[in-house]
């Protein structure tokens, strides 16, 4: 099984911008695609998609999503989380690929200054993101004891620490004790932001990551990942 993910910074469907960040994505022949800061679009080789939604808190722009999942087979079980730091960057589903049947949490990680100098500016530093954290970590445990979980999109923090204050580093750590970060350390494309994790069910055989410029075109502000997967311990698909 392939994911990947990408943050596509707000890329207009139908401009060549947008249009070369799928292509890239397509290369890499994935099952699931977990993109971040996109818009709602037909996207031929997944023609399954969920979302987090259309509010987190900043201004209404028609079709823009903070976090979408696509799929080549079908999502069930969808569920957002429509309160606190969640709303609008977190959607889990379950789909099948390969025979195993997965959940997918798809995220978008509020970056440090969320909602501090733009937005509803009611946050200090780092307030929406430790928040995020918190439920998130509730959202995993509770996901991996039912089964294989894959954790993707836009975590806004670098793995292992960075920059960032320990305080944020090790919140982040605590949530994703039950999955491994596939994409963690020094990759192709550097350091990510970008990143798969995954659950106990799962052995990670490749990585890959890519850079924010394709062919001398500057596509977005992140660097890309995919990792190849195989499943520890299959389960049937319902």
């Amino acid at each position: 099984m392939r994911v990947a993910t990408w943050n596509l910074e707000w890329a207009v469907p139908g401009t060549e911008r947008h249009g070369g960040a799928l292509r890239q994505l397509e290369s890499v022949d994935a099952d699931i695609v977990v993109t971040t800061e996109d818009s709602l679009h037909d996207w031929e080789p997944y023609p399954h998609r969920v979302d987090g939604g259309a509010d987190w808190g900043y201004r209404f722009v028609d079709g823009r999503r903070k976090v979408i999942a696509w799929s080549r087979s079908p999502w069930s079980d969808v569920e957002v989380v429509e309160r606190g730091a969640c709303r609008g960057r977190f959607v889990r589903a379950r789909t099948v690929a390969h025979g195993v049947d997965v959940q997918v949490l798809a995220v978008c990680i509020p970056w440090r200054d969320a909602h501090v100098r733009s937005g509803r500016r009611d946050r200090t530093g780092w307030d929406e993101h430790l928040e995020f954290c918190e439920e998130l970590g509730n959202q995993i445990d509770a996901t991996t004891a039912e089964g294989p979980t894959i954790v993707a999109g836009d975590f806004n923090q670098r793995i292992p620490r960075g920059s960032q204050p320990l305080r944020v580093a090790e919140a982040l750590a605590d949530c994703l004790g039950q999955v491994t970060v596939a994409t963690s350390g020094e990759q192709q494309a550097g350091r990510l932001i970008d990143h798969i994790a995954v659950s106990r069910h799962f052995a990670v055989e490749a990585v890959q990551s890519w850079p924010n410029q394709i062919d001398g075109h500057r596509l977005t502000d992140h660097s890309g990942a995919a990792v190849e997967i195989v499943a520890d311990r299959p389960s049937a698909a319902s």
